[in-house]
């Protein structure tokens, strides 16, 4: 059902199954955003990044109340587009706890690679999409130019994926990497030297380890950790000097003290 909105030159979705909202609601699983090449984020941080970026915005799902408080932020964007629900509706569209009605459904977004690559980070496995949002986020403070998404990582329109990275998906260039270890030893075989991060006997603290040039590390898995295949295709591998007790740290975590290391070394 539509109505119209009074002080609103658009018309009120009031139905949750109308096409376009069955449609968008559809976009939490995996296969029907492969099908349609397209994905969903809420809130008006990742609208104004995705706008910013210039993605292919298919349509913008906005209550009344979102639509009246930030709606200049919708200039420049084809009237087109919007769809005003109500209240009941958004709450069908919504993955947030504490949603801020806006609910945008863009095409899949690659952002332009700038110049050679020199700083890369390879995900083996990071299945947690928590997890391999932030380590998206991290890469995009820390200069990191491409990751590698391995076999068995997180999908990256995964909606907590592209929750937790705080827009750094319309910045960051993400590959699919279907055999890691050989793209490890492509990249070695271009002058890369390739580090896992691993608890191994022959691991050199990371704060000897040389980070200029062309480098790249491994984050391994959550449960298993760097993949035997990964581990022998690699340069070498790195631990980060902790107190006794824990033994080891969050994928996320480790790849954030892993990525400011390298990116304070490459500063300098």
């Amino acid at each position: 059902m539509v109505a119209r909105k009074k002080g609103v030159n658009m018309e009120l979705i009031t139905s949750k199954n109308n096409s376009a909202v069955v449609s968008a609601a559809k976009l939490s699983d995996k296969k029907y955003r492969e099908r349609t090449g397209t994905f969903a984020f809420e809130g008006i941080k990742l609208f104004r990044e995705a706008k910013k970026a210039g993605a292919d915005f298919k349509q913008i799902f906005i209550t009344q109340e979102a639509y009246e408080k930030y709606r200049s932020d919708f200039e420049g964007i084809d009237e087109k587009l919007l769809v005003l629900v109500s209240d009941a509706v958004y709450e069908k569209l919504s993955f947030e706890n504490a949603p801020q009605g806006v609910f945008c459904v863009c095409a899949y977004y690659k952002p332009k690679t700038a110049g050679e690559a020199s700083f890369v980070v390879l995900l083996d496995g990071v299945a947690d999409p928590g997890n391999f949002g932030a380590v998206l986020r991290s890469a995009d403070a820390f200069g990191v130019d491409v990751i590698y998404a391995g076999a068995g990582s997180a999908d990256l329109y995964n909606p907590k994926t592209v929750r937790a990275c705080m827009g750094s998906i319309f910045r960051m260039d993400v590959r699919r990497a279907d055999d890691l270890a050989n793209d490890i030893l492509r990249l070695r075989e271009e002058g890369f030297r390739i580090y896992a991060t691993a608890l191994d006997a022959r691991s050199e603290d990371i704060r000897n380890v040389d980070f200029t040039g062309k480098v790249g590390f491994v984050i391994g898995n959550e449960g298993h950790g760097v993949s035997k295949a990964v581990l022998e295709a690699c340069t070498g591998s790195v631990i980060i000097p902790m107190s006794e007790g824990p033994e080891s740290l969050n994928a996320a975590v480790a790849s954030g003290v892993v990525m400011w290391e390298a990116a304070r070394v490459r500063l300098q």
